[in-house]
């Protein structure tokens, strides 16, 4: 699959909020990204060459965003809405961007370093 999407589990709900979790093998420096309402985020692809891309691991941990992807193997293409708090894995050689709807918070689970090295544009 190109791209699966996922809701993150809920462990309790009581007054005071949510209490989510998720697991991961990945260790490492993260990235906490806000983004504003309006932009756009990606507009990239990676192949695979970075154990952290490959595939892109990211939690949206607040808000709502549209995410645009197009597998460059097989041209499978699709647009889906992403409400928060939702995990998203993007499999190498699948190009996307990530629009915010309203502003979002994301984490993605790889390093500047992972993306640097594994990064490319159309």
């Amino acid at each position: 699959m190109s791209v699966t999407i996922n809701p993150i589990d809920v462990k309790a709900v009581d007054e005071r909020g949510a209490l989510h979790y998720f697991s991961t093998d990945r260790t490492g420096e993260f990235l906490l990204v806000y983004r504003k309402a309006g932009t756009v985020s990606g507009q990239h692809y990676h192949k695979g060459v970075s154990a952290g891309k490959n595939p892109e691991d990211m939690l949206l941990v607040q808000g709502t965003a549209s995410l645009h992807w197009k597998n460059l193997k097989t041209n499978e293409e699709e647009t889906v809405a992403l409400i928060a708090p939702v995990r998203v894995l993007i499999q190498a050689n699948v190009w996307h961007a990530l629009t915010a709807i309203t502003d979002i918070v994301f984490v993605e689970l790889n390093s500047l370093a992972d993306g640097s090295e594994d990064t490319y544009r159309l």
